[in-house]
């Protein structure tokens, strides 16, 4: 039975225990991410989150590395938009330690000089990678047609120039603002006895603490048009996107299933037409992203230059007309789609503990399967055609990456 638990400091833990399981999987959450960067401070979320790993007080690089190996485990850490996680995976007698190098590197940072120097131009590296794969770049464009200069906007990377001019102070100073007690959340699933983590997190968290003025997060006016990397490459990327909602929206799950039977799965309308019928394409779909104040109801395909302008006209054509008519037989596919993913994910501790910090940091409560499922299941046809209808009736961002007569593109999307 999972349960939910708050620490005198703020720091709020979940326990989900998995009795058959010899492993668990244990993480730190935080609402931090690039969106909450100011001016001056592009790509210091994920910069932070890669110089948690190089050294604290106690500890070398090495020495943690060692520490985790040493009985197994595993460390890493992501960061997205809104939030920064941490997490290891250890065996069950070792939980202890995951949570002491957890606490450790956030509590506990050296931001060595010398470290930063060499971490600065790993993620320099990872950006000019990042630039070099098309299917990324398509939708660093896409959200920078969406959203422009708002923080939702700009890559989560940052760029050469914002990396380098990060020292330890700055480091420092981004995380005394936003690493505060009341806005993290402590997860762990698989072997976990509830009385047994719970002192866990007293001993290595519960003495965190943080004035910090936290999040200064606004609603992105939503601008569209279009962005055009015009390099040379075989395949061209097309991603399109209208205005979605935030995941906290009442109708966001609505809006999640009409994206399903648009193009969620091989039956779906858009790999149907433009994969199984035309053979346009090897790779299309369509997304439904939210975020706390904002949100994209968008398709990617990616095809030979020659095909794109034709994929284009059939995803604008399939948008309005599945959002003018589905039939019951898609929708109970979607539906079934969404209950497998959910269900599948369950069956990960490491998902289950990310799905409860998102559930946390989203509603401000955890929902069980069935809760999801329930809302799952209650979704009509008049509510994904109501969402897919105020979507449509907005402005919208289209972005390619590789060659492409645009004209046809813009045409399809009434951008011209």
């Amino acid at each position: 039975m999972v349960s939910l638990h708050t620490l005198p400091n703020g720091v709020r833990v979940v326990v989900d225990p998995m009795p058959e399981l010899k492993t668990a999987a244990l993480g730190v959450w935080v609402s931090a991410g690039s969106v909450d960067e100011r001016q001056g401070e592009y790509g210091i979320a994920h910069l932070l989150e890669h110089m948690a790993f190089k050294g604290t007080e106690r500890r070398s690089t090495l020495a943690i590395a060692e520490e985790i190996e040493g009985v197994g485990g595993y460390l890493n850490a992501a960061t997205s938009h809104q939030r920064t996680g941490y997490y290891a995976r250890v065996l069950k007698d070792d939980l202890a330690l995951g949570a002491d190098i957890l606490s450790d590197i956030l509590a506990h940072p050296r931001f060595d000089e010398d470290e930063l120097a060499r971490e600065r131009e790993v993620v320099v590296q990872e950006i000019g990678e990042a630039a070099d794969t098309p299917d990324d770049v398509v939708f660093e464009k896409l959200t920078e047609a969406a959203w422009g200069a708002h923080p939702l906007g700009r890559a989560i990377l940052g760029t050469p120039e914002s990396v380098r001019a990060q020292t330890p102070s700055s480091l420092r100073g981004f995380m005394a603002r936003c690493y505060r007690p009341q806005e993290m959340i402590l997860a762990a699933a698989g072997a976990v006895e509830e009385d047994a983590l719970l002192k866990l997190a007293e001993d290595w968290f519960g003495s965190f603490s943080g004035e910090g003025e936290g999040a200064e997060r606004r609603a992105p006016p939503f601008l569209g048009g279009l962005r055009h990397d015009k390099r040379k490459i075989e395949q061209t990327h097309l991603a399109v996107a209208f205005p979605g909602v935030a995941s906290a929206h009442a109708d966001f799950f609505a809006t999640r299933l009409y994206a399903d039977v648009l193009g969620g799965g091989m039956s779906s309308r858009l790999f149907q037409k433009i994969r199984e019928e035309r053979g346009l394409a090897y790779s299309v779909y369509a997304f439904a992203d939210g975020f706390d104040n904002a949100g994209l109801l968008g398709a990617y395909v990616n095809a030979e230059a020659k095909h794109i302008a034709e994929a284009a006209t059939i995803i604008r054509a399939e948008m309005e007309a599945t959002a003018a008519a589905m039939t019951a037989e898609e929708v109970a596919r979607g539906k079934a789609l969404l209950r497998s993913s959910l269900m599948l994910g369950l069956e990960s501790p490491a998902n289950r503990i990310e799905a409860a910090a998102g559930q946390l940091f989203t509603y401000g409560a955890l929902m069980d399967a069935d809760e999801i499922l329930a809302r799952i299941d209650a979704i009509t046809v008049a509510d994904m055609q109501r969402c897919a209808a105020r979507a449509l009736e907005g402005p919208c961002a289209v972005s390619i990456v590789g060659p492409c007569k645009t004209a046809p593109v813009e045409a399809a999307f009434n951008l011209s």
